[in-house]
C-alpha cells in the first residue's frame, strides 16, 4: 500500500496497531467511509480516541491481546485473552476473529480499559521487574545473572502452574503463609543491611500476601496481626 488512506479505502476492517499516544492522530488523519470498522489495539484507550472515525460513520472498536510481545513466539495468540470493545455487530465479529486464532474474547465495562490495563502490569511487566530485583540482590552475593535466571525460572514456572491448578490463595507458599515471624525478621534485617532500597518493596508485597495466607487457611489471626505489625514498623 502506498499510504494509510489507500489501505483504509480498500479494507472493511482496519486495525490501528500504533502506540497508544498516536492512535487519535493516526485515526484523525484518515478519511473514513461509513460502515468500515476502525479498531485500535490499545489496552488502556477507550473508544472516544476514535471519535473522528465514528463521526464519519465508521464502526469503532478495540482488540487488545493480553500478552507480552517479544522475540519468541511473538505472534502466537493461542490461549491468550483479547479485550474486545465495540457495538454489538462489530464486537461479535471481533469475538469470531479472536476465537479463530485460538484466543479467548474478554469483554470489559465501558470506561474500564485503563484500570484493566494498569492491573495487567502486575502480572506482566512488574513480574519481570521483580525477577530483575531478585537478580540484583543475588548479585550482591556474587551470583551471576545467568545463574540467577536458571535458578529462578523453575520457581517462577512452578508458581504459575500452582496458580493455574489451585488459584491464587491455594498456590501461595511463603514465610507469611507459614506464619514464620522469625524468618521475616531475618529478611528485614538482611535487607536493611545489604539493600535498604528494597525494604519498602519487600514490606508492601509481604503485606499483600497476608489476605491470601488467611484465605488459604494456613495463617492464624494472631500470627497475621503480629506479622502485619512487624512489616508496618519502620525500625529496620
Amino acid at each position: 500500500m502506498s499510504s494509510l488512506q489507500e489501505a483504509a479505502d480498500r479494507a472493511d476492517l482496519v486495525f490501528l496497531t500504533v502506540p497508544d499516544d498516536s492512535i487519535g492522530t493516526v485515526a484523525s488523519g484518515i478519511r473514513w467511509r461509513a460502515g468500515v470498522a476502525c479498531v485500535h489495539c490499545s489496552g488502556a484507550a477507550d473508544l472516544d480516541v476514535l471519535s473522528k472515525a465514528a463521526a464519519e460513520g465508521a464502526l469503532v472498536g478495540g482488540f487488545h491481546p493480553l500478552r507480552m510481545f517479544g522475540e519468541i513466539g511473538s505472534f502466537d495468540m493461542r490461549g491468550c485473552s483479547i479485550a474486545i470493545a465495540g457495538p454489538v455487530a462489530l464486537a461479535r465479529e471481533l469475538d469470531r476473529l479472536a476465537r479463530a486464532i485460538g484466543a479467548r474474547p474478554l469483554r470489559l465495562p465501558e470506561g474500564g480499559r485503563a484500570l484493566y490495563h494498569a492491573a495487567a502490569n502486575f502480572s506482566g511487566a512488574f513480574v519481570v521487574a521483580l525477577i530483575a530485583e531478585t537478580v540484583a540482590l543475588w548479585k550482591k552475593l556474587g551470583i551471576a545473572e545467568g545463574d540467577a535466571l536458571r535458578a529462578l525460572l523453575p520457581l517462577l514456572r512452578g508458581s504459575v502452574d500452582n496458580v493455574e491448578a489451585l488459584g491464587a490463595a491455594g498456590a501461595l507458599g511463603s514465610v507469611v503463609a507459614r506464619g514464620d515471624v522469625g524468618t521475616i525478621r531475618k529478611h528485614l534485617d538482611a535487607l536493611a543491611t545489604a539493600a535498604p532500597e528494597s525494604l519498602d518493596l519487600y514490606r508492601l508485597l509481604s503485606l499483600r500476601t497476608i489476605p491470601l495466607a488467611r484465605a488459604k487457611g494456613t495463617l492464624e489471626p494472631e500470627a497475621a496481626r503480629e506479622i502485619e505489625v512487624l512489616l508496618s514498623a519502620k525500625g529496620h
